[in-house]
């Protein structure tokens, strides 16, 4: 999940996905209409909206330090990190690949919580300290009972929370499998997750209003999440060992930067059999322009292709994620995520395009590497 880039700490960047907005908004308003106005009914409203925004700013900010603390761990570990994103359930931190032992798992899975129970503890016992004034006090009562409950949620054992991830490192630990270890720790993570739409379903059956719709929204963004995440890693075991260079689709010519959609659409995309060509550069230091794909022409208006070339739809190298032929097929899965691209060029170390991967490239292997019955279910560990 990638966003709106905001900034780096520690080197590591932080972007703000367009949902944080809304939660944002969300949150302050809640405090300012709800929260301290029943706490503090002294309060002016100045006062409330900036001690709510405060408070929302604050929380978040727990939030980048909780992420962080992962982050940090991670790359210790030798786990490279693309970055932090705050989204609508609260950040995320996204690592390059997954630790490769259940005790990497597990320290990196403690590290966030770690560091929300120091600032839950740092701000209660200053708020416990200080003789005032009430805002500042309320302010890091605030700050620290929602890092505790944070730290309460994140704990549950279900995938992908963090406490889901640590009980992935103990089952990944006694069976020595990590894949099925993955499969069972979303299973319960899916169960919290019914847990949480069932109990959002019930606030807003007997207390009325929109109380619950909160709790239903996280428990079905951590199904979806505990699925994507359970499938990816089943994909990635699949796909272990396999290289670049295997899934590659080697073009069988080159287009011109200067030729029409239409020359393009009726001499070459008749014989296109691999969906994309690269096009040639029109910097002579350049290895290659770019490359269009049968996409490019189906987003093209048709009576366009008379008047449109091909470098005018063409995806240029600056935009096209590149990978060397060693490089493993689930990193290229990873990148082409972390990207949001549809395809990745294939180049040598001097920069020679030498062919592209695509998902219809990943869809062919993984429908010939499936497990029995046709699904992508975890293997034994004597399969």
């Amino acid at each position: 999940m990638t966003g709106i880039r905001v900034g780096r700490l520690f080197g590591i960047e932080l972007a703000v996905h367009p949902s944080w907005f809304f939660v944002l908004v969300f949150f302050a308003s809640t405090l300012a209409t709800g929260f301290f106005p029943r706490a503090h009914p002294e309060w002016g409203l100045t006062t409330t909206w900036g001690v709510a925004v405060a408070a929302t700013l604050l929380l978040f900010a727990s939030v980048v330090a909780h992420e962080l603390g992962h982050s940090l761990v991670a790359r210790s570990q030798g786990v490279p990190v693309s970055g932090i994103t705050l989204f609508l359930l609260g950040g995320v931190a996204r690592l390059g690949r997954e630790p490769d032992s259940p005790g990497r798992e597990a320290w990196m899975a403690v590290a966030g919580p770690l560091v929300s129970v120091a600032i839950a503890g740092g701000s209660l016992g200053a708020a416990s300290l200080m003789p005032g004034p009430d805002q500042l006090v309320a302010l890091l009562t605030y700050l620290g009972v929602a890092n505790a409950i944070l730290v309460a949620f994140n704990l549950l054992p279900g995938f992908p929370m963090d406490g889901g991830r640590v009980l992935r490192a103990f089952l990944w630990r006694i069976t020595g499998d990590r894949v099925r270890a993955t499969v069972w720790a979303a299973g319960v993570g899916q169960a919290f997750a019914w847990l949480f739409i069932a109990l959002g379903t019930g606030q807003i059956l007997v207390a009325g209003g929109l109380g619950g719709v909160w709790l239903i929204l996280v428990g079905w963004m951590l199904i979806q999440a505990a699925r994507a995440t359970a499938r990816q890693t089943v994909v990635e075991d699949l796909l272990a060992g396999v290289s670049a260079r295997r899934l590659m689709t080697t073009p069988r010519g080159w287009l011109s930067p200067y030729m029409t959609l239409a020359w393009a659409a009726r001499d070459r995309l008749r014989d296109w059999d691999t969906r994309c060509l690269p096009v040639a550069p029109e910097d002579p230091d350049a290895e290659y322009g770019g490359l269009m794909c049968v996409r490019d022409l189906e987003r093209t208006a048709p009576d366009r292709y008379d008047h449109d070339r091909v470098r005018d739809v063409m995806t240029p190298t600056a935009d096209l994620p590149t990978v060397t032929p060693e490089t493993g097929a689930a990193d290229v899965l990873r990148l082409l995520r972390e990207k949001e691209a549809d395809r990745a060029v294939v180049v040598d170390r001097g920069g020679r395009l030498l062919g592209f991967v695509d998902a219809e490239a990943f869809a062919r292997f993984l429908s010939v590497r499936r497990r029995p019955r046709g699904r992508l279910t975890p293997p034994s560990k004597a399969a």
